[in-house]
């Protein structure tokens, strides 16, 4: 995978979902849930991921870690809940941002996301 090409890239909101959905279209050639919010609230957004991912029909398990192009779903608080996502790949995990898209260390986004879980599709 080219990150770069993600790098470069502009998504709708929300940024970090439409790039997740990206990068499985393009990479992995898979599909994954699309889902609708009523409004981009962090709790509307936290929810539509308990639909997309948990409650999916569409192969998705929680896994312990990580591995390439598992999903990463964060949260900042309990309170909040899990409201940002990206995708894992060497290490970094590539995820979008209203203000552009990042490629970052696993350590750089635990700190500022304290919540992490993993998501991959199940063979």
């Amino acid at each position: 995978m080219n990150v770069n090409d993600y790098l470069e890239r502009q998504y709708e909101t929300p940024p970090c979902w439409q790039l997740v959905a990206d990068v499985y279209a393009s990479e992995l050639q898979q599909t994954v849930t699309d889902y609708r919010t009523i409004n981009s609230s962090i709790r509307a957004i936290a929810s539509a991921f308990r639909i997309a991912l948990h409650k999916s029909p569409a192969g998705f398990a929680q896994i312990a870690a990580p591995g390439d192009f598992c999903i990463v779903l964060m949260g900042k608080s309990q309170s909040m809940g899990l409201h940002h996502c990206g995708v894992f790949y060497e290490g970094r995990v590539l995820h979008g941002l209203a203000d552009g898209n990042r490629y970052e260390e696993l350590s750089v986004i635990s700190d500022a996301y304290p919540l992490i879980e993993y998501w991959a599709k199940t063979p």
